[in-house]
């Protein structure tokens, strides 16, 4: 094959296909996740229910809107918005219009001086992180058109669509709208958001922002499918957060998806629970030689999915899901959440947290009473409770 087919055959490669990745699954890693968020949000069931789901590629129609739902980042393609905070760069003071790929009149908004911008799939495909890195860049106002919603295939993603702005428009940002109605559509510019027009004048512009254009690049630079991070949403949100200078007034994050953590003295540091985080939001470190432990906990990366509780034996682990912005973003991260020295165990000789009269691992504990039973996960035991 020549340089030249290889080319052309990369190129006509369709980068907007929905990918799953189950390993990245909750489900695959934990089998007590209660996450139904793709399920629930596919239009046209092309996701089916199951640990992990399974996605049927020919029911698919890569409206995207999974992408930003996922909390880790299982599903994977290209979306529309790098070049979304590319176009943002082309645009002075001019009021913002965003369309779907499916709107029937593209060319006609609610004001003449404003610009559409036009992206493939639904606008639910874009996330609350994406509007706030496109409010981030300095953009005057920002209107998500679901007029044409209601005749739309994928109609029920009209509510989703709502809350993304909804969620936006609570870091007070920038002025950000939804609307479901045009009363006298006028014409006005329509760009493609991967092809926008650039004209001589606009490349002196761009020169004149250049630390705009490297800001949209610092913003969307990270967000992509690697392991052991929260899903594109998530590091949007982060990075949008961590690049603006205004305040916000948000009491707490629950709606966000944030957690925080407090572990307890009953703690013995297996480890188990940094193992299992699937964003590395909770990360155990051992020092062998110093024979010391620290577990280190990141706010901004829990997900608060429950696995790290599920998986501690001596149920040290309490997760708050009703953070404040401050305790998320007000601290230094990583923070130690839990340290102290190391001793080996008597029986197997794993390494365990020193406490006073303790001799043996929870487990070489558990067995020394228990001879002939098995340790069952507290969720099974709490469901079979009365």
């Amino acid at each position: 094959m020549s340089l030249l087919d290889a080319a052309e055959r990369f190129a006509s490669i369709d980068r907007s296909q929905v990918l799953l990745d189950t390993k990245r699954c909750l489900h695959t890693q934990d089998q007590f996740s209660e996450c139904a968020s793709c399920f629930n949000i596919c239009p046209v069931q092309a996701i089916t229910v199951g640990k992990p789901p399974a996605l049927d590629a020919e029911k698919c129609e890569s409206c995207l809107a999974c992408l930003p739902v996922c909390l880790v980042g299982a599903f994977r393609a290209d979306d529309d918005v790098a070049d979304l905070l590319t176009c943002a760069t082309h645009i002075e003071d001019q009021p913002v219009e965003l369309l779907c790929g499916l709107h029937p009149q593209p060319e006609t908004g609610a004001e003449a001086e404003s610009i559409g911008i036009q992206i493939r799939g639904c606008l639910a495909g874009l996330g609350t992180g994406a509007l706030l890195t496109l409010s981030a860049l300095g953009l005057k106002r920002l209107t998500l058109r679901a007029d044409s919603c209601s005749s739309c295939k994928w109609h029920s993603l009209h509510s989703e669509i709502h809350l993304q702005v909804a969620r936006a428009s609570r870091f007070g940002h920038v002025d950000i709208i939804c609307v479901d109605e045009i009363a006298a559509p006028v014409e006005r510019p329509l760009w493609a958001s991967k092809n926008p027009p650039l004209s001589r004048r606009d490349l002196f512009r761009m020169m004149a922002k250049q630390g705009q254009v490297a800001l949209a690049r610092a913003m969307e630079n990270g967000v992509t499918a690697s392991k052991h991070q929260p899903g594109r949403d998530r590091l949007r949100l982060l990075s949008a957060v961590s690049h603006s200078t205004e305040s916000t007034s948000i009491a707490n994050l629950r709606e966000f998806g944030f957690a925080t953590l407090t572990i307890s003295t009953a703690c013995t540091a297996c480890g188990t629970c940094g193992r299992a985080c699937p964003t590395e939001a909770l990360r155990f470190e051992r020092n062998d030689e110093a024979m010391t432990y620290a577990l280190t906990f990141s706010a901004q990366n829990c997900i608060g999915c429950d696995l790290c509780e599920h998986v501690c034996l001596p149920d040290a682990i309490t997760l708050n899901h009703e953070p404040t912005f401050e305790q998320v973003f007000s601290e230094k991260e990583p923070v130690v959440v839990e340290s102290g020295s190391l001793v080996r165990c008597e029986r197997c000789k794993s390494w365990m947290a020193t406490r006073d009269g303790m001799k043996l691992c929870s487990l070489c504990e558990y067995r020394r009473t228990h001879p002939f039973g098995s340790i069952l996960p507290k969720k099974i035991i709490r469901k079979s409770q009365p």
